[in-house]
């Protein structure tokens, strides 16, 4: 099980999304995510202030977090009607709650060989985020003697589950246990070839639903080493989520 308490799986969570630019598109999110944080009890409805500032450790941590000590001010989330103003604090408003019913994005585990694949899966991720997906990169993790819980927690939390594949990616029992615990979990995997690779059934010493899946899903594939060819396979994976660029 993972070690992390419910705000710090919150606040990873949600810094995985892309913050928008716009100023008032920002303090909807501000409002999303402060009555997403009073759903999945990682604070109360009613947020205590002090002096004319949030004052509750927990949203206090989530914003220099999440915003970096930059949040929109709440007086603009007044004046939008998402929250009431009481002493010591402010309410939530249905009003906030109601932003929840809007579709969320695809969440999206991305797996790489990090010596093989990392440029590319830098480039994926930000793709996707561009998009409003949602999007994860483990760009920190060190397999060790309690890596294997974790991760395979983290993956399952996830809708689809993208396999970048090179020439070597499959002589890792990491990328091989990942694609397993994807396939246990049910999620849409989606493989892509690039740097040359091309998978063929028995060639790999792979658990048995793993080659049925690398053989029988559909493939995008880098066609050519370019930007180019690249870039027409991200378009073709952001195709696959509805989206044209």
């Amino acid at each position: 099980m993972s070690d992390q308490t419910p705000l710090e799986t919150f606040i990873e969570k949600v810094c995985q999304r892309p913050l928008p630019q716009n100023p008032i598109t920002r303090v909807h999110i501000f409002a999303k995510e402060l009555a997403e944080g009073a759903v999945e009890n990682v604070w109360d409805t009613f947020v205590s202030t002090f002096r004319g500032g949030i004052n509750q450790r927990q949203v206090m941590e989530y914003i220099a977090k999440r915003w970096n000590d930059d949040c929109p001010r709440i007086s603009l989330l007044a004046s939008n009607g998402y929250i009431t103003f009481e002493s010591n604090g402010f309410v939530l408003n249905k009003s906030a709650f109601d932003l929840l019913e809007s579709a969320p994005p695809a969440t999206i585990f991305i797996s790489y060989k990090r010596s093989e694949s990392s440029a590319f899966a830098l480039l994926v991720l930000a793709r996707l985020k561009a998009e409003g997906l949602e999007p994860f990169l483990d760009v920190s993790l060190v397999p060790g003697e309690d890596w294997q819980a974790g991760l395979k927690a983290r993956i399952q939390k996830y809708d689809y589950f993208i396999s970048l594949l090179g020439r070597e990616t499959l002589n890792s029992q990491v990328a091989i246990q990942e694609i397993t615990w994807a396939l246990e979990a049910d999620l849409t995997i989606i493989p892509i070839w690039h740097n040359g690779f091309k998978y063929e059934s028995g060639t790999w010493n792979l658990p048995t639903p793993v080659d049925a899946a690398l053989s029988g899903t559909h493939t995008i594939r880098v066609i050519e080493e370019s930007a180019l060819g690249y870039n027409n396979a991200i378009v073709e994976l952001l195709n696959r989520f509805g989206i044209t660029p």
